[in-house]
């Protein structure tokens, strides 16, 4: 059977909004079912419990991606991008030299700022990143 909401919010007959569980992440059911949602206070973040662990529910918007271009020159390995990027983020850019697409395991890593290669592209080599893959922020 369904699940009955205790206490809505209703004004003027017309429904407005309704409350729902709010709570910090110490404070989830110990026996969440699939399909519970609720607001994180810790986070202020709505999550919802998809039967084995709760999930962010991350807002509706687009997204800002950005692409960065620079010019190989035999011997720079290093080159600085308009946006930060985590190391655990080479999953979610895309790099090209030279128009082959680089494989975040091998070919490159990301400190803040700055994509490292692991050897220099070639000289006049074109290099595109593109970043931003990734967010949710609306």
């Amino acid at each position: 059977m369904g699940r009955y909401v205790k206490n809505p919010r209703v004004v003027n007959h017309t429904v407005e909004s309704i409350g729902i569980p709010i709570g910090g992440t110490a404070d989830r059911s110990t026996t969440p079912s699939q399909g519970d949602f609720r607001f994180n206070t810790d986070t202020d973040k709505l999550e919802i419990f998809d039967g084995s662990t709760f999930l962010t529910v991350a807002a509706e918007g687009t997204t800002s991606i950005t692409q960065d271009s620079f010019t190989g020159d035999g011997t720079t390995t290093a080159f600085t991008m308009s946006t930060s990027a985590a190391s655990d983020q080479t999953q979610r850019i895309i790099v090209a030299v030279g128009n082959v697409f680089q494989n975040p395991a091998s070919a490159y890593t990301l400190s803040g700022t700055t994509i490292t290669f692991t050897s220099p592209p070639g000289n006049a080599e074109t290099i595109t990143v593109i970043h931003g893959l990734d967010s949710t922020t609306t």
